[in-house]
């Protein structure tokens, strides 16, 4: 019907000989002749697998909402999506029961819907309805279910919601992944790096660099598009000093190796293999930009008047935050995954403002057969060094294999093809820098009480403490769950469990992080 103040037309509920259906922009959304028929059919024929989110589109009458929420198992939830504003509303108006089952179900809001995705990776997310989502690490599925033909009206949108949501899961898992190979070592360098940080009050702090540079920026990556910056700058009429030049560490030989020496060199890289880049570089005028979690040992080849550093959330962290809250962390930006992006973020933070330009080369995401980095950089180098006379240099297998993804000439992967989608998100979108408030504690005094936590942790595990077991057990839990660093690299670390085999893994973490936290 239409409301005839609006002229806007409103669904209306039109009585079947078995219950209800709703008429709506000259469509009924569900059967006129057995409205719940269709979707009870659907949900009998589900088959839910454990720790999967259900997406229970268009639900206007809730109609299977009961049924699908006790054919659930425990580990699932069921998220209501609607996102036409009118059907909402009426969604909302004709509930009815469906607030039985709020254990493990929920409506989403027509912004939470949206932003469904980013709700998903992160801690301690509370829905406008009171629901509270579990934590990241509960789920490993996305389902969708079309309740109603009201899918149809917003059909990209839907697809768009459950695309997003499916790569929150993935992406979580895949950084499990990273996580349990590096985790210990972005920990590791974390406080050596803060250490450093403390005992050395020339490090020259990035802050420094906001909203200073009036030059023409040139942010390089070790792309083989790198050769055309190269050929630009050589080409202008200033030469290099007409610029200030940014670049990623892979690019940085391959930049020297033709005379130009850059102003700045990102680095993230938490491996010591990433110091080959640095090799005959000391004696520059180079300034490094460095990651917290970025490998420590760069530090003995530069002086601390040629470092400064900011924080790249690499995860989730109550330690991270609790660092950020004490207002001892560098500038904080997010995750990124590529050191080309993060440096190319920041080169448009280091600008006095948007009149200056920011140019970009060799930050490709893709390359041709034979060759995926421009020539002299480290990974070309090592495949040159290992080539003979019946083995050539050319890495065709990153071409031809099985990832490997065909544009025209060029080739590119499913994560070069994330980041590149990102790369337009950072370009077109000015993501936000969080700094830390300054504080009268000294970084030092934090991290020596760090240290003392970390030796009362130890009191408790080995017994040397005696309490009541049930106040152990909620002080230990409280100590670990602050320092996620003990555990998050562990295959089963994405949270904390307080049992024996857990706890006996900790014991050991505590003795090596109280080596590491020692200034």
């Amino acid at each position: 019907m239409a409301d005839s103040n609006s002229n806007i037309i409103k669904p209306c509920l039109v009585q079947t000989a078995q219950g209800f259906t709703v008429s709506y922009k000259e469509k009924f959304l569900y059967s006129k002749y057995n409205p719940s028929k269709s979707i009870l059919n659907i949900i009998e024929n589900l088959n839910i697998q454990p720790q999967t989110i259900v997406l229970c589109v268009s639900p206007v009458l809730p109609y299977g909402i009961k049924e699908l929420s006790q054919k659930l198992p425990d580990d699932c939830i069921m998220l209501a999506c609607e996102y036409e504003s009118t059907l909402y509303d009426f969604m909302m108006e004709n509930a009815g029961g469906a607030d039985f089952c709020n254990s493990n179900f929920s409506y989403l809001t027509k912004d939470e819907l949206l932003e469904l995705g980013p709700l998903l990776s992160k801690k301690n997310i509370t829905l406008q309805s009171g629901f509270t989502l579990p934590q990241p690490g509960t789920f490993r599925r996305i389902i969708r279910v079309d309740f109603s033909a009201g899918s149809q009206f917003c059909a990209n949108i839907y697809d768009k919601v459950t695309e997003n949501a499916t790569n929150a899961l993935m992406t979580f898992w895949a950084n499990r992944v990273t996580l349990v190979k590096f985790g210990r070592k972005y920990c590791t360098n974390f406080f050596k790096n803060l250490i450093f940080c403390a005992k050395n009050e020339t490090v020259v702090p990035i802050q420094n660099y906001f909203g200073s540079i009036e030059k023409p920026i040139i942010v390089f990556g070790a792309g083989e598009s790198l050769a055309q910056g190269v050929d630009f700058i050589k080409k202008s009429e200033d030469g290099a000093s007409g610029f200030f030049i940014i670049c990623a560490d892979t690019a940085l030989q391959p930049l020297i190796a033709q005379g130009i020496i850059p102003d700045g060199v990102f680095i993230e890289e938490a491996q010591n293999v990433i110091c080959k880049c640095f090799i005959g570089t000391q004696n520059e005028n180079i300034h490094i930009f460095a990651g917290l979690s970025s490998v420590h040992s760069l530090t003995r080849y530069f002086k601390p008047e040629q470092i400064s550093y900011f924080t790249t959330e690499f995860t989730q962290a109550t330690f991270i935050e609790r660092f950020e809250n004490q207002g001892v962390l560098p500038p904080k930006n997010e995750p990124f995954g590529s050191v080309g992006i993060t440096a190319y973020y920041y080169a448009t933070v280091f600008r006095k403002n948007d009149s200056v330009p920011v140019s970009t080369y060799g930050l490709d995401f893709a390359y041709s057969a034979g060759r995926t980095h421009t020539k002299g950089a480290m990974a070309d180098n090592a495949r040159f060094m290992a080539s003979s006379r019946i083995k050539n240099d050319g890495n065709f297998g990153a071409a031809f294999g099985e990832t490997a993804i065909k544009h025209g000439l060029m080739y590119t992967t499913p994560i070069l093809e994330r980041y590149r989608q990102l790369f337009e998100v950072v370009v077109n979108n000015k993501f936000s820098i969080t700094e830390s408030q300054n504080n009268k504690i000294s970084l030092a005094d934090i991290l020596k009480k760090e240290r003392e936590a970390l030796e009362e942790l130890k009191a408790l595990l080995t017994g040397d403490k005696q309490i009541d077991a049930d106040e152990r057990q909620k002080e230990i839990t409280r100590l670990i769950t602050e320092r996620e660093y003990l555990y998050l690299h562990f295959p089963d670390g994405h949270r904390f469990v307080y049992t024996q085999s857990f706890l006996n893994r900790i014991r050991i973490e505590v003795d090596y992080y109280l080596k590491v936290i020692s200034l």
